[in-house]
């Protein structure tokens, strides 16, 4: 058999090998089923509706949508996923034919003894070859690391969409949050004008000697503990505008504001789904997938590796000492050569390595259960919080008007001398915080629902 006839030969034998997979095929993880929520659950998710869908306030949409823009952690995200999209171009281009090339010019003087040990060359040496050299995929290692490096950049992909989700979510809470804060402050504000006036009223009373000195001091008590909470809330706003404007990527002042928060219309008809749904929604959960298959096509590399490697090379070109004859038949090159090369006996660091792989692909898989047990536990606390924080506000508001009503009242009675200042005070503090709670547990109402939808993996 001629030496071509030989070479052809041996290349139908190695590619019809090329579908021996060492590791198997990825197959995703059984996640739990045995999930049910507290509060009752709707079945279709396929509807979510997106973040700028959800959200009616102009002011916070164009927030959102800077953030989607500008902020820096999601466009580092971002660039990792083109990093890594690059990065598996580089891989796969691993199990196809490498093709190159050398050339070499030059000449020089060798002894006749030189020349007998290779030491050096005798006249003139100029040469041109393509080299082509290919690793044949037999155990599928190169198959193996291509299938990481997808598994690789689609986890970064869904990180990037995990993030996103966060970070609206995050620009949401603030946002309410400062609208609490606004609230708040009104509130303060309108407290400490009527206390003022109220203080006013009865230092005249009291210096016509119609009431006691002690009516005086606790309408200046109370009058300055309104006062007091001003600069607080004043401290916290600041702090919150700033945390908003980070999120968007700019430097500290002042946010755009929309709707107070009893203005906002959110429906609370989002579509819970049911378990299964919620794994291939929720970004986060998809990314631990992936990198548990990241884990696993490492085990195949890594078993692929205790076998033989073959690989194929080929020079194509020309050589000659003279340029006359250099592109001649005389000095022409073909040259062929099939490479096998694997392991002996190395006091099995190969299999201790596929042991260890293996042991990161086992951590990997907690860690998927870990993030799918975490998901449920984030849609159960969400819907609780949305049910209680809507049940504790229609509460306060009954406590709010009762508290108003009994305000009014009780400086009535008072003022006919019914009752001592004692009984103002205890009125005016009650209706105080309740107007504070309610305010806050409008924007925990609020901060449930978007909890709610970054639990269930919308809008991204």
């Amino acid at each position: 058999m001629s030496g071509k006839k030989l070479y052809i030969l041996m290349l139908l034998i190695m590619t019809g090998t090329l579908g021996c997979l060492v590791g198997g095929k990825y197959k995703p993880p059984v996640a739990p089923t045995s999930i049910t929520y507290r509060d009752t659950v709707q079945t279709d998710t396929s509807k979510l509706m997106q973040w700028f869908e959800l959200y009616q306030d102009t002011a916070l949409s164009a927030m959102i949508k800077r953030t989607l823009d500008s902020n820096r952690d999601l466009l580092t995200a971002a660039s990792r996923v083109q990093e890594a999209m690059f990065r598996t171009a580089v891989v796969k281009s691993n199990m196809f034919p490498q093709l190159g090339y050398s050339a070499q010019a030059g000449g020089g003087k060798a002894g006749s003894e030189a020349l007998k040990v290779a030491g050096g060359v005798e006249g003139g040496l100029l040469s041109a070859f393509g080299v082509l050299n290919w690793e044949l995929d037999i155990w599928g290692k190169l198959r193996h690391a291509t299938r990481s490096a997808q598994a690789e950049y689609l986890a970064f992909e869904y990180n990037r969409s995990a993030l996103q989700v966060s970070l609206i979510a995050e620009v949401a809470d603030n946002y309410f949050l400062l609208r609490d804060l606004d609230n708040r402050l009104n509130i303060a504000r309108q407290t400490v004008v009527s206390r003022k006036e109220n203080t006013r009223i009865i230092s005249e009373r009291f210096n016509k000697g119609y009431v006691p000195e002690l009516d005086k001091l606790q309408a200046i008590q109370q009058e300055s503990i309104a006062a007091a909470s001003i600069p607080v809330l004043q401290r916290q706003i600041v702090q919150i505008e700033n945390a908003l404007r980070l999120l968007m990527g700019l430097g500290p002042g002042t946010v755009p504001r929309g709707f107070s928060n009893f203005e906002q219309a959110l429906s609370p008809e989002i579509p819970v789904g049911l378990p299964s749904q919620l794994l291939e929604r929720r970004p986060d959960i998809i990314a631990a997938d992936r990198f548990l298959q990241v884990e696993f096509e490492q085990v195949g590399v890594a078993k692929a590796n205790r076998f033989p490697s073959i690989s194929l090379t080929g020079v194509l070109g020309f050589a000659s000492p003279q340029l006359s004859s250099f592109i001649s038949g005389d000095g022409f090159v073909a040259n062929g050569f099939a490479n096998i090369a694997g392991p002996l006996f190395n006091f099995n660091q190969r299999k201790n390595i596929v042991e260890a792989q293996k042991k990161r692909m086992e951590q990997a898989f907690y860690q998927y259960e870990q993030t799918v047990l975490a998901a449920f536990g984030d849609v159960d606390n969400a819907l609780t919080l949305y049910r209680t924080y809507t049940e504790e506000y229609e509460l306060l508001k009954i406590q709010a008007d009762a508290a108003e009503k009994a305000l009014t009242l009780s400086r009535a009675r008072y003022d006919y001398g019914y009752t001592d200042y004692l009984e103002v005070v205890v009125m005016e503090n009650s209706l105080f915080d309740v107007q504070f709670q309610l305010s806050q547990s409008l924007q925990g109402k609020l901060n449930s629902i978007v909890q709610l939808y970054k639990a269930l993996g919308g809008g991204w």
